[in-house]
Parts: C-alpha cells; structure tokens; sequence
C-alpha cells in the first residue's frame, strides 16, 4: 500500500501542511515495517530556520519525520486504537550529514511488543545507500483526555 501526503494526513488527523513525509509504502505481508521517503528541498522551512547560511538538516527535523513515520504505523497496525503514542528514546546516532535536494530512504521497524510498550528501530539512508541515521525508540500508549 502505497501512502501519499494526504492520505497519510488522513490517517495520522493531521492537516496535509502539517504531514512532514513526501511518501509511505506498507506491506501487510510485512506488518511491522514501514518505509517512508522524504525529499529534501533546498527551501525546506528546517534548511531555513536552523543556521543561516549552514545548508544541513537539522537533528530535530529528523525527529518530526521519525515520530510521524512511528505514528503512521501504529495506525496501521491498530487502527482502532484511541490512545495517543508516545516515545522514549534509547539512542540516536548520526551518522552522516544529510542536505538540499537529499532523499531520505526511512525504514521503521517494529522488534518488540511486550504488555503496552512497542520497539522501533529506524534507519535512514540518502539517495546513495549511506546509512545517515540510527534509532531506537520504546513507546506506549497513553489515554486520550477528553478536549
């Protein structure tokens, strides 16, 4: 299944100009694993507003894309889930300097599922098979409060 910027929107209750993923492809013979791509543009808001004149993507832009790719496949594996994901993070590594016009290749992966906490791992490389960055994220569920 094959996942656009505004169906992605539609799943994760986002409006599309929040959505911060270009493309998502789910497998269900593969239920655990997400792949999710993000094109880099050079006037991209994160190239920006982190340090003038200083062209990387930042770490915390990294992060957005990551939480919403982990959103994304808890809603697919748990559709009817009420509660809202949350994250600790064990680690993160960066490996490589990602930049204008770079392709992000994510790939997020479910390992564990033990009572209500979930692992992911995520790994992400550019368009030429480096890999840039590393993580491992623990999360669970947390109740909805009413608005």
């Amino acid at each position: 299944m094959n996942l656009n910027r505004k169906q992605i929107g539609k799943l994760l209750e986002l409006s599309e100009n929040y959505v911060v993923i270009d493309k998502a492809a789910y497998d269900p013979q593969y239920p655990n694993d997400l792949r999710v791509l993000k094109l880099l543009a050079k006037d991209d808001i994160d190239f920006i507003s982190h340090i003038s004149g200083y062209h990387i993507y930042p770490d915390y832009a990294i992060a957005k894309i990551v939480n919403q790719g982990i959103r994304l496949l808890v809603c697919l594996l748990y559709p009817d889930l009420k509660d809202i994901p949350v994250g600790m993070i064990e680690h993160i590594k960066l490996r490589g300097q990602l930049y204008p016009n770079d392709e992000m290749n994510i790939l997020i992966k479910k390992w564990q599922d033990r009572s209500r906490i979930a692992k992911f791992e995520i790994g992400i490389e550019n368009q030429r098979g480096f890999l840039v960055y590393e993580s491992t994220v623990y999360g669970t569920p947390i109740e909805r409060k009413p608005g």
